[in-house]
């Protein structure tokens, strides 16, 4: 089936590493080696890592995208599986999804399920083997519930650092440019939604997004898309443009909340200026624009 190198990149995850790698080590499937990488944590928790006798890398924090780029590009194996250091595996993961892998399959993913601080939700889905339609108009890739080729990964281009957050879906809409999705309809992944998580979903979430699709979706759609016939080509970009809109207006409602109306203006205008014909882009920007 191929070799699973298990990625974690832990940033002050003290109180979660030890979880999250006693469910690697709990695996079924047992062709997998583990590396993790402390980016420039001010805990313990390279040092908890360390204590578990899997190789651990720390360096200066550089962020997820460029953290990410190094573990597939330092992974030895042929298939590459992250796991986020607040999250935790069921032991069947990998061998369910190594087991489902077909030809011309780049990645696959699971279910998971969002353990909030007071209950659990299972959310179902359903997925084909298109890239394109998993990912776009957002990313329903759960990171940890991943497993990708790791030479289809580095031959598209690898992570980039400029992606600290929102990095996975850059990758996988790499990867979406070269082969097949495959999906395993069950709840694999035990996905951590912390409270740190929710307080930043706002401003930063938005323009994480914006950067994405205006700086790398757009501005370099020839890299992700060619390989498309072109009516889908230009369904894309109109979808590309409309979701750099809502996320423009994302980010001039987040500032308006903060009292910060300057700023909160330019963005309502340039998000009408792109997305006058989204109604939801037309009612948050408008708002705004009117002091409501």
């Amino acid at each position: 089936m191929g070799r699973v190198t298990v990625g974690i990149a832990v940033y002050n995850g003290a109180e979660t590493i030890g979880r999250a790698i006693e469910s690697v080590l709990s695996q079924t499937y047992r062709d997998f080696d583990v590396l993790v990488i402390d980016d420039g944590s001010q805990d313990d928790s390279a040092d908890i890592a360390k204590g578990y006798g899997v190789p651990t890398f720390s360096q200066p924090n550089v962020g997820l995208g460029a953290t990410r780029a190094r573990l597939v590009s330092e992974s030895p194996g042929e298939w590459v599986a992250f796991l986020d250091h607040d999250d935790t595996w069921h032991p069947d993961k990998l061998a369910r999804q190594m087991g489902a892998i077909q030809h011309g399959d780049v990645l696959c993913h699971t279910e998971a399920t969002f353990a909030y601080s007071d209950h659990d939700v299972v959310r179902r889905q359903r997925f084909t083997g298109d890239g394109f339609q998993t990912l776009l108009p957002n990313n329903r890739v759960i990171a940890s519930s991943a497993v990708f080729n790791r030479e289809a990964m580095v031959k598209a281009g690898n992570f980039v650092a400029d992606t600290i957050r929102c990095s996975d879906w850059y990758g996988w809409m790499l990867l979406a440019s070269v082969g097949t999705f495959q999906h395993v309809a069950e709840s694999l992944v035990r996905y951590h939604v912390l409270e740190s998580s929710l307080a930043n979903a706002g401003f930063r979430f938005y323009d994480a997004r914006r950067h994405l699709i205006e700086n790398h979706f757009l501005l370099q759609f020839e890299r992700f898309f060619c390989t498309l016939p072109p009516k889908r080509q230009i369904a894309i970009r109109c979808q590309l443009r409309r979701e750099l809109a809502l996320s423009l207006s994302g980010m001039a409602r987040s500032q308006q909340s903060s009292g910060n109306r300057s700023e909160a203006v330019q963005l309502a205008k340039r998000a009408l200026s792109i997305g006058a014909d989204v109604p939801k882009v037309v009612s948050r920007a408008s708002g705004i624009l009117l002091g409501r």
